[in-house]
């Protein structure tokens, strides 16, 4: 009887299962071994297995960058993808894990110190390899997130700053990048001569040996710029998002809610931060965009109806918590098809638009409060 031939789509298939089930598998690893060894009461016979798991993780990295590469020699930019994203997931981990095999006084920081440094190191190496434009793309926006995150955690560890100033830092940043996203990843590369006309009609020209050589360029020869441009722009959406969730869920765990101010711009950050993800998907065309924004949303919304769950003393006041978080929901399940296209009145869109620039700009000054910043000001 002869075997079924495995066709090259089925082992496409099979490589990116493993890969995510070997970084899901790390994620475990280092979650497990954080809550070991760094909360209180850990037991300290853990001390040696970060070690172990370190260099575990760091030859699975490696594994990820060399199957990337040779999946972009054999044209399977799918597979390649995968891995680069994989490869990145394991450096954070590998970051993670090393910052707990000694014990310090701001573990938080030194994790995102260590795991951006591993995520520079990673995508340095892997700048060097490849010459891709999908992949150049997503490794100059992992680079450049990665190093502004290892020069914030290196100034909070070096001024022995209170880890819910470097959740608000990043968190302000990552909002305004994700505002100014198209502006930041979008440019003209040197070799086009753009004119202000040719600029307003879409007629774009190349320098060439004379001006009477000049030329209109066509969609090859604009595909690669516009492949890295996708490739910046979908990244770079991807890691602000992220950004702005996990500082947030940093400041509901480290927040102090005694003190009026942080208190206060708690509650103004966690309604600048809703409102700006449930408003912005309306100027997006893209459904990925959309939902994964109205997620964080969601998310924002839960973990601070789970912060305020503590403070709920009667049944009743828990009754309306549950009530509100259900019809936030309602509303915002209804408000994906309904602002498909979005809204129909124009004042409702100019009115959406003012409420979303401003969550947008009262956000850091929220998140500057929230994270404490005044009391340290007030200390110095």
């Amino acid at each position: 009887m002869r075997h079924k031939e495995t066709k090259p789509a089925d082992l496409q298939a099979i490589c990116i299962v493993s890969l995510v089930c070997a970084v899901l598998f790390a994620g475990i690893a280092v979650t497990v071994l954080s809550e070991s060894v760094l909360l209180p009461g850990g037991d300290e016979r853990m001390r040696g297995l970060p070690v172990l798991l370190v260099a575990s993780l760091i030859l699975l990295m490696l594994f990820c960058d060399r199957l990337c590469v040779v999946s972009i020699r054999s044209h399977e930019q799918t597979v390649a993808l995968v891995a680069m994203a994989c490869a990145v997931l394991l450096s954070v981990c590998a970051g993670v894990a090393a910052s707990c095999v000694e014990p310090c006084a701001q573990p938080i920081a030194a994790a995102v110190f260590l795991s951006s440094s591993c995520v520079c190191l990673n995508m340095s190496l892997m700048t060097v390899c490849i010459d891709q434009p999908v992949l150049n793309g997503v490794i100059s926006a992992c680079f450049a997130v990665s190093l502004l995150l290892l020069l914030v955690s290196t100034g909070t560890l070096m001024c022995s700053l209170d880890v819910r100033l470097l959740a608000g830092l990043v968190l302000a940043a990552a909002i305004c990048c994700l505002q100014m996203l198209p502006n930041i990843v979008v440019h003209v590369p040197d070799r086009y001569l753009v004119q202000w006309r040719a600029y307003m009609t879409r007629r774009w020209t190349v320098r060439g040996g004379i001006p009477e050589e000049a030329r209109v360029l066509t969609q090859v020869d604009i595909r690669e710029d516009m492949q890295t441009f996708q490739a910046r722009y979908a990244t770079g959406f991807v890691l602000c998002l992220a950004l702005l969730v996990l500082p947030y869920a940093a400041l509901v765990a480290f927040c102090d809610f005694h003190r009026m101010y942080d208190a206060v711009g708690f509650l103004v950050l966690t309604a600048a931060l809703f409102l700006f993800l449930t408003l912005k998907p309306r100027r997006s065309g893209r459904p990925f965009e959309r939902y994964c924004m109205r997620l964080s949303a969601v998310m924002v919304m839960a973990m601070a109806c789970v912060r305020a769950w503590g403070f709920m003393t009667t049944e009743n006041m828990r009754l309306l918590g549950v009530c509100a978080i259900g019809l936030i929901g309602v509303l915002l399940v209804y408000a994906i098809p309904v602002q498909k296209g979005g809204f129909h009145s124009l004042v409702l869109s100019r009115a959406g638009d003012a409420l979303c620039f401003l969550s947008m700009m009262v956000t850091p000054v929220a998140a500057f409060f929230a994270a404490g910043a005044l009391q340290y000001i007030r200390g110095l």
